[in-house]
């Protein structure tokens, strides 16, 4: 009896030294300094397809601008819909597409071609172009909630769709090019110092990047790197994929937040200016237009993939004076410029609250850093 005993205390402990032995046997990754990809370009030409059609869209919508043009909504629907496949609508989550279309669309094209004073926003029945910049009746730029409010709801849909399946080394090429880099990594908007400058969320990612090493984009190019390897070295190092995923999300969305930091402190001066101009004015708008379609677009995003809860971003939404699915008042920061930049400054203080950014973050979010680093 003892010699069984002992003889199954031996098996045991041999199985337990085989579990130590398989477990050691996971190695931790290495993660080169450099983002290979050999077959990139045939990997991404949906995602280049897509970044195309929202650079025409986006374009198109801008002729708007110049108070002779008369914009087309079946142009503006077919940009959209029509241009690819996929198509910029397919890879739009519903919901906002649906607006852009039913409600968005007519109100640019309405808005085209017509003179507006913002002084008028309370009463005026029809917007139009007021200081270089096309604005509804109530003063908000209807493109900017469109061309921002697509970097969530189809870029940034689309990143975190591919997430979802069985993923390859060529999915996170896909992810890459859909932010908006390059495989390079260049860092920069600057076409006259990369061939391959950042776009759309990736290009507001590195101004808010101080290049130091640091920085969002510094960190997104190294979970992208992580990601990839994670998923080369197979299924036992899902734990380090889903790590990686994780914080590419986070990172992307605290990026865009923080240029929402960066545009909402460049407007407040341009309202309260002790004489502001037209220009001022415009450019305010402008640029809490832009802050609202970027939070505005987070709204469709399941929560999964975001952070930000509902009633975060409609409480930041309410202080921007553009309330999700009701009119705005945007001509109030020039009809009341010190009462209304004091929202501002509350949305600005709930953003850094949800995300925990420092005094130090808040203060370099002010700066575009590819502009001020010439880089």
């Amino acid at each position: 009896m003892n010699v069984i005993k002992k003889s199954l205390m031996c098996v045991g402990i041999l199985v337990c030294a085989i579990s130590i032995s398989c477990k050691k046997e996971k190695t931790p990754l290495t993660i080169p300094s450099t983002y290979e990809s050999t077959n990139y370009d045939s990997n991404v030409t949906d995602e280049k397809g897509l970044i195309t059609q929202l650079k025409n869209l986006s374009s198109y919508m801008k002729t708007g601008n110049n108070v002779s043009v008369k914009l087309n909504v079946d142009t503006l629907k077919a940009l959209f819909a029509d241009k690819g496949t996929p198509s910029l609508k397919s890879a739009t989550i519903p919901s906002f597409s649906t607006s852009i279309e039913n409600d968005w669309f007519p109100t640019i094209v309405n808005c085209s071609q017509n003179a507006y004073d913002v002084a008028n926003g309370a009463t005026a029945t029809n917007g139009g172009v007021y200081g270089g910049r096309l604005l509804d009746k109530r003063g908000l730029e209807t493109l900017q909630y469109v061309e921002k409010g697509l970097f969530t709801t189809a870029l940034y849909n689309q990143l975190t769709t591919l997430t979802k399946g069985a993923m390859t080394e060529a999915t996170v090429d896909k992810m890459i090019c859909v932010f908006g880099a390059h495989p390079t990594f260049p860092n920069t908007t600057n076409a006259a110092n990369t061939s391959n400058p950042d776009l759309f969320i990736a290009s507001y990612t590195a101004r808010r990047d101080k290049n130091d090493g640091t920085g969002f984009y510094t960190q997104l190019k190294q979970q992208f790197i992580t990601l990839k390897v994670a998923i080369a070295a197979g299924e036992a190092y899902n734990e380090e994929k889903n790590a990686a995923i994780s914080k590419i999300k986070l990172l992307i969305e605290k990026a865009i937040m923080a240029t929402v930091i960066n545009y909402s402190y460049a407007a407040i001066p341009k309202f309260t200016s002790a004489t502001p101009t037209v220009a001022d004015n415009a450019g305010g708008i402008h640029d809490i237009s832009e802050c609202a379609g970027f939070v505005l677009g987070f709204k469709s995003i399941p929560q999964t993939d975001r952070k930000i809860s509902d009633s975060e971003i409609d409480a930041i939404l309410g202080f921007l004076n553009a309330p999700a699915g009701a009119e705005s008042t945007m001509y109030k920061f020039v009809s009341d410029p010190v009462t209304e930049s004091a929202k501002i400054t509350s949305a600005i203080a709930k953003i850094k609250s949800i995300y925990q950014f420092t005094d130090s973050e808040m203060i370099d979010f002010k700066t575009n850093w590819v502009a001020a680093q010439n880089r």
